[in-house]
């Protein structure tokens, strides 16, 4: 009898050990993942980046900012449905767009001619924001 008494106390000594085990590593592999997302790769910014640097330069024309500004939107709505607002991007100067906007209020001139500055002060060098500046008629 008292072997059987033994047998349960080591057993479920042994069975506690395996449960707080495994939480330790649920723990451990739910804040890692977190960490992981926070953190965005080299790639993954080069990525999203990308597609507003090819706009980034002077003598550009209006054609070329209300394409900009379609890109900046789509970009924005896609963010926000995947619950990321800090990849957001805002759009100031000749031409206006929020982060947050979800359609474009004014267009660009096309006959006329834009600097636009793509600025990488996000997040990890993220595009956060970028001007747009008239510079002719």
């Amino acid at each position: 009898m008292e072997n059987a008494t033994k047998a349960l106390l080591i057993a479920a000594a042994v069975l506690i050990a395996i449960l707080i085990i495994s939480l330790g590593l649920v723990v451990y592999n739910s804040s890692a993942e977190t960490v992981n997302q926070a953190n965005l790769s080299q790639q993954e910014v080069q990525a999203a980046n990308e597609k507003f640097a090819r706009y980034n330069g002077t003598n550009k024309r209006g054609s070329e900012v209300n394409a900009m500004l379609n890109t900046v939107l789509n970009a924005n709505v896609d963010a926000a449905a995947a619950g990321e607002t800090g990849r957001q991007v805002a759009v100031s100067g000749a031409v206006t767009l929020a982060g947050n906007a979800t359609s474009i209020k004014s267009q660009a001139d096309t006959s006329a001619l834009y600097t636009i500055q793509v600025n990488y002060d996000g997040p990890g060098g993220l595009v956060k924001t970028i001007k747009v500046i008239k510079t002719s008629n």
